[in-house]
């Protein structure tokens, strides 16, 4: 299949990742169903400006370069052939702009396919960024002891607040813009480094949302936007959440959103992957307490 490769240089030159090369890297995904969550393009697009990604062609696919806070690297190489190959070309282009070149968010899937050689490479589990995996009809139906206190506190929402759901549409889009902002001021998120910059990629997707393939979902309590959430297709079986927003004070409103966005957008999907806790332990906590069918590992690959 063509992707379009005209759009994007090839490797070792690299652009920006822009809102033109949807097309191109969303045929790939379409073509190659990514397992971790970082690999769709509305991900990718949100939060370039944070990760300052840029894309380069390679081979039969892409190299997606990162650097945060000076320190540059690569995400895995979404490639079809060679892991070890794709591995090797990062750390040559690397070995001349850092001392410690590496490679992040390697999948399961990605390290399971290569042979690798250990006198060579590497590789340590992230777990401070494994993907989190439910299953959709779990948490729609919230049934049993394991889910009790789930579905208590969203039965206190569902008695106590005459509510409104909504699929997100672009119509809804300025609404949502200044949910968000009422959200961070109420937490103060210029001051927290890990909430600005979620802001920033969140504001992304929203002002983009007409141009993405993003879902979302809104919850209004008294006709006002009271919780926000945004997902989409990562693969042939699973949704992945990219953001849930909800107002502080309103006991069982993240189980709300949560429970009317899967009904609604996510019926299709076996599983709900809702992405990382990046070691923060009250959201390690809240995602553990959802009870995930599984952990999907990710991987950093360094050289010996």
């Amino acid at each position: 299949m063509c992707y379009g490769f005209h759009m994007i240089p090839i490797f070792p030159k690299f652009k920006p990742i822009e809102l033109t090369n949807r097309e191109v890297l969303e045929g790939y995904f379409r073509e190659h169903p990514p397992l971790v969550s970082e690999f769709t393009f509305t991900n990718l697009f949100g939060w370039r400006k944070i990760q300052n990604y840029q894309v380069s062609k390679y081979r039969d696919g892409f190299l997606v370069l990162k650097e945060f806070k000076a320190k540059i690297s690569f995400l895995q190489p979404l490639t079809t052939g060679n892991q070890a190959e794709a591995v090797q070309a990062c750390f040559g282009y690397l070995k001349e702009k850092t001392e410690f070149p590496a490679i992040e968010r390697a999948g399961e899937d990605f390290i399971a396919a290569g042979a690798w050689d250990d006198s060579q490479f590497v590789i340590s589990e992230d777990r401070d960024n494994f993907d989190y995996l439910y299953d959709t009809k779990e948490l729609t139906e919230l049934a049993g002891e394991k889910f009790h206190d789930k579905k208590n506190l969203l039965n206190q929402f569902l008695k106590k607040y005459q509510y409104r759901y909504q699929n997100l549409t672009p119509e809804l889009v300025p609404e949502c813009l200044r949910f968000e902002h009422e959200w961070c001021e109420d937490r103060d998120c210029e001051k927290i480094e890990g909430l600005s910059h979620e802001k920033c990629a969140v504001l992304e997707m929203l002002n983009n949302f007409h141009s993405l393939s993003s879902k979302g979902g809104i919850i209004r309590i008294a006709e006002k936007i009271v919780a926000l959430t945004l997902g989409e297709r990562l693969n042939n079986d699973t949704m992945v959440i990219h953001a849930e927003k909800a107002k502080n004070g309103i006991t069982g409103l993240y189980q709300a959103i949560n429970w009317e966005f899967l009904k609604n957008q996510a019926q299709d999907f076996r599983f709900v992957n809702r992405e990382q806790d990046l070691g923060v332990e009250g959201l390690r906590r809240a995602k553990m307490s959802y009870n995930p069918v599984r952990l999907i590992k990710k991987h950093r690959i360094t050289q010996r």
